[in-house]
């Protein structure tokens, strides 16, 4: 008698379970898919015809101010800087062309982390009609570079505060 009792909560949990498959599927086919990168990526890509590097991060931060303690200050070479805060303005859609952001171009977001990136690429995405596959969101961004010994410009500048000081990878050789 109890197995015919369970025979109903087991429909219903299948039930439950395709629901919840064909919700994801159409989900996923809904929301666009943003690919992430590495820095291998970023490496392999800067500078090409039709690649753009873009740090998305206030202009100070680009030019060498750090954001926080931990975080360097900096750009990574061959990147451009278009501000998160930027896409908001009126002109947002004549500024990302006049710095080649454009659908014909693959475009790779960098910030500190790579939360304000994704946030940038969905609204590339969303906002202003980017193809998906277009977009590359560097995920370690500006932490992952500087960790991995990569050059941050300006190079004559401190990444945690901003002072003047030999690039690290002359310090061994200081007399």
């Amino acid at each position: 008698m109890t197995q015919k009792k369970n025979i109903p909560l087991v429909i219903a949990a299948l039930v439950i379970f395709i629901l919840a498959f064909a919700a994801a599927l159409i989900i996923s086919k809904i929301e666009p898919h943003i690919e992430d990168v590495d820095s291998k990526y970023v490496k392999e890509h800067t500078g090409k015809s039709g690649y753009i590097l873009v740090d998305v991060r206030p202009e100070e931060n680009y030019e060498g101010k750090s954001p926080r303690p931990g975080i360097p200050g900096g750009h990574i070479p061959g990147s451009i800087n278009f501000p998160l805060e930027d896409l908001g303005i009126a002109a947002a859609p004549a500024a990302l062309a006049h710095v080649g952001i454009t659908k014909q171009n693959t475009i790779i977001v960098y910030c500190n982390t790579g939360v304000m990136a994704g946030w940038f690429a969905d609204r590339l995405v969303r906002r202003f009609h980017f193809e998906p596959s277009k977009i590359k969101n560097y995920r370690g961004s500006i932490l992952d570079w500087y960790k991995e010994g990569n050059i941050l410009l300006p190079e004559d500048h401190d990444p945690a505060n901003g002072n003047v000081i030999m690039p690290p990878r002359f310090q061994e050789f200081d007399m």
